[in-house]
């Protein structure tokens, strides 16, 4: 199971970082040609949401196309919908931020996280590695249905269905469908695994406009 990085950090520290994990040789994958190729497209959104492609900050809107390295921020009253291959998708919470450092359909690829997101792929598809990176520690998706992002006050991880594993702190959990995990701070250990009640799934559903 691969790793899921959660890191709130400029594009070029992520790159670092990525280098450091041993990933960045998967950045040999995307060629020039392939960078300008759509990689997802925004669904729907709510609010204020912009997209920062290289130099430039632009307003998103339906339809609109994602590429790598595109940076996707929500506002205060901001919420997204993206997908990723057509069958990926990612709701994206207010007042958060997603970047797709490296994606190939079928593959996997990375993707950085700041706030909150819930991540949707159909079980009936064949199993991607995808890498998500945040500030708080690491989490390995293969096809699956989990949140990520605060709930209670703290950093969280829920899995809805399937599996994942989240690592920090050089300690590494394994979740299962409605387990969850939360971090005391950035760079500590994840938590206990512990099952989780309705209402702390209605919270975190609810923080990024899903209803369970």
């Amino acid at each position: 199971m691969t790793i899921l990085n959660l890191l709130q950090q400029p594009i070029l520290a992520r790159r670092r970082l990525l280098a450091l994990m041993g990933l960045a040789g998967a950045g040999a994958l995307v060629s020039p040609a392939f960078a300008t190729v759509p990689v997802g497209k925004v669904v729907s959104i709510d609010g204020s949401v912009a997209l920062e492609r290289e130099t430039t900050t632009l307003d998103l809107s339906p339809d609109d196309p994602l590429m790598i390295d595109d940076r996707v921020m929500t506002r205060e009253d901001g919420f997204a919908l993206l997908l990723l291959d057509d069958r990926t998708k990612i709701n994206l919470g207010a007042s958060s931020e997603l970047t797709i450092d490296q994606f190939i359909v079928d593959q996997g690829g990375t993707i950085s996280l700041g706030g909150a997101m819930l991540f949707d792929r159909p079980s009936e598809l064949p199993p991607t590695d995808i890498t998500i990176l945040t500030a708080f520690g690491q989490i390995g998706v293969r096809g699956t249905r989990f949140f990520a992002g605060p709930t209670k006050g703290k950093f969280s991880v829920f899995v809805d269905h399937g599996s994942v594993s989240v690592t920090g702190g050089g300690e590494a959990r394994i979740l299962s469908g409605g387990e969850g995990v939360e971090f005391a701070a950035e760079g500590a250990a994840p938590g206990p695994v512990v099952e989780w009640g309705d209402a702390r799934i209605a919270e975190a559903f609810a923080s990024v406009r899903v209803t369970r």
